[in-house]
């Protein structure tokens, strides 16, 4: 990016290199574009499991999903690597205690509120019609279960967390070289570990986690690539979608039914897809584009305001749409009161069904207690 101070080689980055200002504004647009597209992949990835529905392996329903679902995986580690990039570069002075209050409060509380939302709603047969659901039931669904398929996020993000000031004082401490060899570690082993998960040496090496997205998000906000690596990996990742929807296919045809492993968040495919699209935005002038689209700039950091809780409510308004609760039913095959092309209703249900998270989370926002603690 232009006047943008690349530290060299054997290097700690000078933390007074990233003005507050434009952190803020790319990690806005970055923040916004995941938000849509988690929702966009949520509102089309239930087809996925019609590979191989009434003896059809490519059934129009997965092969649109499959194309969705491969072009939208860099949605969550956005979040991952943007918090990364944000935390791990912070200059903000405070006690580890004040840093782990702040944090987790901002992740612990919402969780709580919308985790018993959750639970209500998957036991709303039972609590309406009974029997009551078990103390079993419930506490299984807390303690042991992701208690809504999306909210696993949470806890996962709230461990880096904890990691956060250990790795804040690494970072600041080591160089170029060193950062790139511990990425180069990690993904290298979360991938060995996802496609050969028996090798011996990888078996017992799999705590990494997603600790990799969290310090690339941090890298990539530093160091950019030389131009000739960077066009390599533009070119490479330009392909990655396509491959990544092809080896669905593939291996769910070795196995029989469907096969995510290709969409897994460690596959190599996702990491340099991801790096790409991420480095791409990061380097974009957003200024300029600020400058010349103001209203739709405004309404794109509105929307990165929101975009926690339209993370943690838009599942809810997917499930209300598709089965109709408000009246109509809103869902990729059947939109309103007619039958559409998937391709097409897919898209218009990701986007309907964000506008009303967006705007729900919007309501919530208007009362002090919402905006301050449940999103």
């Amino acid at each position: 990016m232009n006047g943008r101070h690349h530290p060299i080689e054997g290097q700690t980055p000078p933390q007074s290199d990233l003005p507050s200002k434009h952190k803020r504004l790319y990690a806005s647009y970055i923040r916004a574009m995941a938000a849509f597209a988690v929702v966009q992949m949520h509102a089309i990835g239930g087809y996925l499991y019609w590979y191989g529905k009434d003896a059809a392996a490519l059934h129009p329903q997965f092969v649109v999903a499959d194309l969705y679902y491969a072009h939208l995986r860099w949605a969550t580690p956005f979040f991952i690597m943007i918090s990364g990039a944000l935390l791990l570069s912070s200059r903000r002075e405070e006690t580890l205690g004040a840093f782990l209050k702040r944090r987790m409060r901002r992740v612990l509380i919402p969780f709580a509120f919308w985790g018993g939302i959750y639970l209500l709603y998957l036991f709303r047969e039972q609590l309406l019609y009974g029997p009551m659901p078990t103390w079993s039931q419930v506490s299984h669904k807390i303690f042991y279960e992701d208690i809504y398929f999306h909210l696993w996020f949470i806890p996962m993000i709230a461990g880096l967390y904890l990691l956060t000031p250990v790795l804040k004082l690494w970072v600041k401490a080591t160089d170029r070289r060193h950062l790139e060899y511990f990425l180069i570690i990690v993904f290298i082993s979360n991938a060995a570990h996802l496609y050969l998960p028996n090798l011996l040496i990888i078996k017992h090496f799999s705590w990494f986690g997603y600790i990799g997205y969290y310090l690339l998000g941090y890298y990539l906000s530093y160091y950019s690539p030389a131009p000739q690596v960077k066009r390599w990996i533009y070119v490479s990742a330009l392909f990655m979608p396509f491959l990544s929807a092809w080896l669905t296919w593939w291996l769910s045809a070795q196995k029989g039914e469907y096969y995510d492993i290709a969409f897994v968040y460690a596959s190599p495919n996702v990491v340099l897809m991801t790096s790409a699209w991420f480095l791409f935005l990061r380097e974009y002038s957003w200024e300029r584009f600020a400058q010349r689209y103001s209203w739709l700039h405004r309404k794109i950091l509105r929307i990165a305001e929101v975009s926690f809780g339209v993370y943690f409510i838009h599942p809810l308004v997917l499930d209300v749409l598709k089965n109709g609760y408000l009246g109509v039913r809103i869902e990729p095959h059947y939109f309103l009161f007619s039958n559409v092309p998937i391709a097409m209703g897919g898209l218009l249900t990701g986007i309907v069904a964000f506008l009303v998270s967006a705007l729900l989370v919007e309501l919530l926002h208007r009362w002090s207690f919402g905006r301050n603690w449940l999103t």
